[in-house]
Order: structure tokens, then C-alpha cells, then sequence
């Protein structure tokens, strides 16, 4: 559409002002609609086109266009509510959309639209325009409140839009209403103000103050600032938002300008280190005038800067999880647990069945000290995955390891893995964790357990040389524990001789005082060969060669440490598992 080519006044906020309103939320809420009839012919199906595809830019503005062409207003309703939705940086359908409602009557309604417009690109120079030019246009201005609500309305505008390089003409139509008031004074100080602002059009300001001459030197330094930043505004051919991204040569014409005016600010910084308080406002003001540029360059990349978090994540980015558990740690960083669990759950129904975000709920509520909701999360997850035997398998080991490491139920954690050796046999990799759940605990207790495992690993549909590395390590465990028994056991017997007195005379020694002291050297023992490592503790952390997203190596690597066995517990692990 036309619109879409237009500038949209990608505009600073003012220097005196705070960046505009923050808005909570950039969703339109339904406008209560007229009965018109009923809808146009082809309106459910270009309607079912763009939300079958919500992503195809040209399925909307066909839909729009037919319903402007139709001239039908709840069809029209419809539609730009859906579609600013998901585009609220099209600031010429904010327009459209108010001008419907004007046209119908509803001069309460093309208002409410204009300011939820503001809220969702307050740096629109244009949208405030034409939000003014609706209250000139509907309010009585025979009634004293109108005047104070128009000059309210245009301080808003000034102070979210007014540095623009491209503001004259919200700055020109503020001066010229204040002549129309027959307040002079008030034009002239909005003249003064806009004297300081280097705009594209900085000299038709001072053709109207030149009759002042003390402000020529203010003329003079306003007029460097622009020829300074000329070339760099030159090279930026596209200050609006569009679908489509930016090429290389304009994201570097971008960040040229950000280095240009962060060096500004940084040599303003040494210049008024010793000033006084006067001084440090314009310091300010240069800090703000470079986050009004980032701001600038955020729209023209479409990833608006107000609250990036939150406007990457519920406009540009809805389907991408990276930035999504960015904003979840940053809200854990700060102390709002809720907020994380809201955006992790919102992810999760826009993206069901993307394991790294189960794993990262179930942190969540571990960080936090909450077991219980962290097993919870767990066991839902195994719960809803058994139709899908490897990622079921791949819950029930992280299950496991919770049970294990953290509830101290080694019990349970076995019911885990031997229900899901039940419903996926063949898995390797739960017969590897069940093994070393086994041979973690109580030597004395375990080897019978161990065996069981190999046993039931041997029978099970596995591949032939992961058969070998478990019969290895039955084979193992055997001569380890039965050497440990045998040592044990002829430890003990030399013990019950010496409580039986049945030690050799010499090794009685008279003590200085007369008593007897029994001083028989313990047996040595004997060194029994071990041609493999200590198998490694459960709870030993096994993370530490592999990152989050590595669950692909965790399937992958050929070796787990000197077992030959695939490593097992990479609890920081996990996308989608192969299928």
C-alpha cells in the first residue's frame, strides 16, 4: 500500500521531556461495531487468507484494500483491528482507521484510535499531526478547556516527536496556532525552542526570529549541528518501518550515525566534567538525543525501543524462543519470578512441544525453590510425550535426575526410568542411566542391582556393541564388588580373632606401667588392578563439555568418559530430540 512508502515521522522525543508513554500493551481492543449489513462477498475468504498466513504482508493489504473499496464499516473494523495487531508501526493505517471512524460519526472512537496509534509509535510525526488536526477539527474551541487540551496535546507531541530531524512541520503547526490564539509570546517561545533543534528546515525558524538578533548566536551553533548530521540523515533512505529488512549499506549508514553521535556525547562528557548544573542539563540532553536515535534506528529496523523485551517478543519476534528466554532470565535477573513464568508460558503456547522451553520452566521453579512445581512441570511433560518415545525417554531421564540430585528419592527416580524402559525398550540411553543410578549407590546394596540391569539391557532390542559395553561393565562392576567382599571379609575375621585373644605372645608388649598392649600390625591390601576409572557418581555434574542447546551432542558424542558410554546426565541440554 501507498502508506507503507511514506515517512512515518520517525521522530526524538523532546529535550526537556521524558521518552513518551510506555504502553503496557499495543493489542486493539474490539471497537464495538454497528451492524452494516451483511459482510462483503469476498471478505471471509481474503479474511481466512491473511489468517491462514498471518506472516503475508500482501494477504492484509488485500483484505484492507477490499474492504476501503467496499466501503462496508464493521468489514473495515474488522479488518484494521486484526492488522494493526500484528503491524502497529503502520502509522498510515492508524490514520485510515481514524478517518473511518470520523466519516461514520464517531468522532470519540477516531480519537481513542489516534492515541492507541501514539501509544504503539509515539515517534510518528505525522499520526500526531493528524491526531491534532481531529481535535481542531471536533472540539469547541468557544469552550475554555479546548485550548488547554489542544496545547497539552501538542507539548505531548513536541516532547515524544519533537527532535526529529523531519519535525518542522509539527513545530511550524504549533507556532501557528499560538498566532491564531493571539498568544505571540507563547509562539515566540516555541520559536525559541525550536531554534535549538537541528531539524532539516532550521532556517524558515530563524527567518521568523531574525528580527531578534541575540539569537543569532544560537542560530550559528544550531546551524553547525545540522550540517554536522546532514550527510549522515542523507544516507539513511528509509526512516520508516517496512516488512521488508533493511540492506546492508543502511544498517551501516545506521550505525555510522550512532558511533558519530556517541562520540559526540562522550566528548560532551569531557568537556563539562568540572561544569556546573546548567552545564550537565545539555550533557543530558546529548544522552537523550542519542537514545532518540536508537530509537529512530529500531523503527526503520522494525524492532521498536520502548520496551524492547516486551515489543520484540509480543509484535516482531513472536515465534522466535532465543529472545523470548532472554526476556525470561532478564525478568528472573530482576526479581520478578512471575514475569519469567508469564513469558515462558506464553512461549510454550505459541511454540507447544519445544523441549529447551519445558527445561527452562522447570529451572525456573528449581532456581526458585520450588521442587515441587519443577517435578510437576516434569511429569506433564512425560505425560503428554508417551505417543513419542524419544522425547518421552528424553523427560523421563531429566525426571530422574531431578528425583535423584535434588528430592533425594533414588526410589522414585528408578520408577521413573523402569516405567519408561516399558514404553521404549530400545532406548540405549535410559538402560545407561538406570545403570549408573545403580552403581551410585550403596556398594553393598547395588551389585545385585547392577546386574539386573545388564541383564535386562542384554535382552533388550539394542544394538550388538552396546550389548558388549554393558556386558563390560557387569563384568566389571563383578570384579570390583567381589574383590571388595573378599578384602572385607578377611578384614573382618582378623578382627574377630584378636576380640577372642587369639594374637601371637611376641606381639604382647609389656607397657612401663603393666598393662598390655595389643600392637598387631593390620594386613596389607593386596592392590587390586583396575583397567578403568571409577565409574562417576550420579551426582557429579556431567554438564560441563556441553552448553543449553547442545541436546544434539548429548545424543550424539561416541564416548561417555572412559566407559565407552554416551554421556548421560547434560541436564542443560535440549531442542527437539531426533527423532
Amino acid at each position: 500500500m501507498a502508506e507503507m512508502s511514506e515517512e512515518n515521522g520517525s521522530a526524538t522525543m523532546g529535550s526537556e521531556a521524558p521518552v513518551g508513554p510506555d504502553p503496557a500493551s499495543f493489542s486493539i481492543p474490539p471497537v464495538a461495531e454497528d451492524e452494516d449489513g451483511e459482510l462483503p462477498a469476498d471478505f471471509e475468504r481474503l479474511w481466512k487468507a491473511a489468517h491462514d498466513n498471518p506472516q503475508d504482508f500482501t494477504s492484509w493489504t488485500d483484505l484492507l484494500q477490499y474492504c476501503e473499496q467496499e466501503s462496508h464499516i464493521t468489514a473495515s473494523r474488522r479488518a484494521l483491528v486484526a492488522f494493526l495487531a500484528r503491524y502497529p508501526l503502520c502509522y498510515g493505517y492508524w490514520k485510515k482507521f481514524a478517518d473511518l471512524e470520523r466519516r461514520a460519526g464517531y468522532n470519540n472512537k477516531a480519537e481513542e484510535v489516534c492515541v492507541q496509534g501514539l501509544q504503539a509509535i509515539p515517534l510518528s510525526v505525522d499520526l500526531w499531526i493528524h491526531y491534532i488536526n481531529l481535535l481542531l477539527g471536533t472540539l469547541d474551541m468557544n469552550l475554555p478547556e479546548s485550548p488547554k487540551r489542544i496545547r497539552s496535546v501538542f507539548e505531548d507531541a513536541v516532547a515524544a516527536a519533537g527532535l526529529d530531524f523531519h519535525s518542522d512541520r509539527l513545530w511550524d503547526l504549533y507556532v501557528e496556532w499560538e498566532k491564531e490564539q493571539g498568544n505571540m509570546r507563547n509562539a515566540a517561545a516555541v520559536l525559541d525552542r525550536v531554534l535549538k533543534v537541528p531539524t532539516q528546515l532550521y532556517n524558515t525558524h530563524y527567518d521568523k526570529e531574525q528580527v531578534l538578533v541575540r539569537r543569532d548566536k544560537v542560530y550559528q551553533d544550531n546551524e553547525g549541528e545540522v550540517r554536522n548530521r546532514w550527510h549522515y540523515e542523507d544516507a539513511i533512505k528509509r526512516p520508516y518501518f517496512h516488512v521488508k529488512p533493511l540492506d546492508r549499506h543502511q544498517l551501516r549508514a545506521w550505525h555510522s550515525y550512532l558511533d558519530w553521535e556517541i562520540a559526540q556525547l562522550k566528548g560532551s562528557e569531557v568537556m563539562t566534567q568540572p561544569q556546573e548544573r546548567l552545564e550537565d542539563a545539555a550533557v543530558a540532553h546529548d544522552d537523550h538525543r542519542v537514545r532518540i536515535l536508537y530509537e529512530r534506528c529500531l523503527i526503520a529496523c522494525a524492532l521498536v525501543f520502548v520496551s524492547v523485551y516486551r515489543r520484540a517478543c509480543e509484535i516482531h519476534l513472536i515465534y522466535k524462543p532465543n529472545i523470548h528466554m532472554q526476556w525470561a532470565t532478564f525478568e528472573e535477573r530482576h526479581g520478578d519470578l512471575t514475569g519469567a513464568r508469564r513469558v515462558l508460558e506464553t512461549l510454550e503456547q505459541n511454540l507447544p512441544g519445544l523441549a529447551v522451553v519445558r527445561l527452562r520452566r522447570a529451572a525456573l521453579e528449581r532456581r526458585a525453590g520450588q521442587l515441587d512445581r519443577s517435578e510437576a512441570l516434569l511429569l506433564e511433560a512425560v505425560a503428554e510425550s508417551k505417543e513419542k518415545p524419544t522425547l518421552h525417554a528424553f523427560y523421563s531421564i531429566k525426571l530422574a535426575r531431578l528425583l535423584l540430585k535434588l528430592g533425594r528419592n533414588p526410589s522414585r527416580a528408578r520408577r521413573v526410568l523402569h516405567e519408561a524402559l516399558e514404553i521404549s525398550p530400545d532406548n540405549d540411553k535410559l538402560h545407561l542411566n538406570l545403570l549408573e543410578l545403580e552403581v551410585s549407590g550403596d556398594p553393598w546394596a547395588s551389585a545385585e542391582a547392577v546386574q539386573e540391569c545388564v541383564t535386562r539391557a542384554l535382552a533388550a532390542p539394542l544394538a550388538p556393541h552396546t550389548k558388549i559395553l554393558f556386558s563390560q561393565r557387569g563384568l566389571h562392576v563383578l570384579s570390583v564388588y567381589e574383590g571388595h567382599q573378599k578384602l572385607m571379609t578377611e578384614l573382618g575375621g582378623t578382627k574377630r580373632g584378636a576380640e577372642n585373644g587369639d594374637e601371637d605372645a611376641e606381639k604382647l608388649i609389656k607397657s612401663e606401667d603393666g598393662s598390655a598392649v595389643a600392637t598387631h600390625v593390620p594386613p596389607t591390601m593386596p592392590h587390586v588392578p583396575i583397567t578403568t576409572p571409577p565409574p562417576p557418581v550420579m551426582g557429579a555434574d556431567m554438564s560441563a563439555q556441553a552448553g543449553y542447546g547442545g541436546y544434539s551432542s548429548w545424543y550424539q558424542q561416541p564416548q561417555y568418559g572412559s566407559y565407552g558410554y554416551q554421556n548421560t546426565w547434560n541436564y542443560n541440554q535440549g531442542y527437539y530430540p531426533p527423532s
